[in-house]
């Protein structure tokens, strides 16, 4: 039997999510875990240098919330630790912690500048042999996992699961995309990721969230909850169904479903009984768009499914020709000339990691007929 605690959380004053935090930990035995001298690792979705009312990053008050929490219980060595999009390197950690308000967290935490992974062995039957992963997760006697609720472009609804993507360094995320560019093969290697890293609990930031075109470039929306629990994937599932997203509908929970990680009829909920989202959340244009074509999916062929795609296209009136767009893309396609991004998506796998990474809302989606893939 899976438990998510779920409490109403108006706002991020310390009062507000500290007590949260307190009903959160005590209804899961949290306290029951600890013993003196343990190293605990905090990981936050930190995506990208955004400031906290952009909803793009977990909060800080989250953070400093368990930090404090785990401080009051004799925890010392608690270590916030993330691997942001683009290059791994204790710059662009600085300024991921600069804009997102992490540095007023310094006296109770320490913030991460390893930027060190090393290799783990995928256990006996996974598809994945093995995963580059962040030191500080690997040194950690306990691995808090703080997501931040939003859509997700590529896998429809990003929670806990997904931010475990962030324990991979830097540039080696796209490496991922392109090695399993389907997205169910996509997302089943997100779930053995979540099982090799297998962090004692996961909270989900859900105070203001995101919706649309997430996880950068979406609207905020509040939703005034938190959720914590011990099974990360019955976790999402319940927040998918608060968001007013079917779980069914979102390639993560599909599969984690059909691999028996969880049994949906097998969820208590205590705490606050929250009713779904009303209206329910704005999806991506790469799959909101997609679903208004939902009858192709069921009357036409397979072929025909596959080569109606949702493909990026780049604003250039929005364009900056930051590059980050050509950093992240896993297949190289994307080039800068006269401070312009310009790409050919004849081999574009449509994993939208240039929306995700684009700073300045400049890359658009666009649904048309394409040839497959030889």
């Amino acid at each position: 039997m899976a438990i998510v605690s779920v409490q109403r959380t108006e706002k991020y004053g310390a009062p507000d999510v500290r007590a949260s935090i307190d009903l959160h930990f005590e209804a899961l035995g949290i306290e029951n875990d600890l013993r003196p001298g343990m190293t605990v690792t905090i990981k936050p979705n930190l995506l990208a240098a955004r400031h906290p009312e952009q909803a793009t990053t977990t909060h800080p008050a989250v953070i400093g919330a368990v930090a404090s929490w785990l401080r009051d219980r004799g925890i010392d060595r608690i270590t916030v630790a993330d691997s942001p999009g683009g290059v791994y390197s204790q710059g662009n950690l600085k300024a991921v912690y600069e804009s997102g308000g992490y540095n007023a967290l310094k006296d109770i935490a320490e913030l991460n500048l390893d930027t060190g992974y090393q290799s783990v062995k995928c256990p006996e039957g996974f598809v994945s042999t093995g995963f580059n992963i962040i030191n500080p997760v690997l040194k950690a006697d306990y691995i808090i996992n703080i997501a931040k609720l939003k859509t997700h472009g590529l896998t429809t609804v990003t929670g806990g699961v997904k931010n475990l993507f962030g324990v991979i360094p830097g540039l080696q995320k796209p490496e991922w995309h392109f090695k399993y560019p389907n997205i169910d093969d996509f997302s089943r290697m997100l779930i053995e990721l979540a099982l090799v890293v297998r962090p004692q609990v996961t909270l989900i930031d859900a105070v203001e969230t995101m919706e649309g075109n997430g996880p950068l470039n979406g609207k905020p929306r509040h939703l005034g909850l938190t959720f914590c629990s011990r099974d990360i994937f019955a976790q999402d599932y319940y927040a998918s169904k608060l968001m007013g997203i079917e779980p069914e509908a979102a390639p993560i929970l599909r599969q984690a479903l059909k691999m028996g990680l969880f049994l949906s009829d097998k969820i208590t909920v205590t705490g606050f009984g929250a009713a779904p989202a009303d209206p329910p959340y704005q999806l991506p244009e790469s799959i909101s768009r997609n679903n208004s074509h939902s009858f192709l999916a069921r009357s036409a062929s397979a072929l025909i499914t596959r080569i109606y795609c949702a493909v990026p296209k780049i604003d250039t009136e929005k364009c900056k020709g930051c590059g980050k767009c050509a950093e992240s893309c896993p297949m190289k396609i994307i080039t800068i000339h006269n401070k312009t991004a310009g790409m050919s998506t004849k081999k574009c796998i449509s994993c939208f990691c240039c929306q995700e990474m684009c700073p300045f809302d400049a890359v658009k989606i666009s649904h048309r007929w394409r040839l497959p893939r030889i």
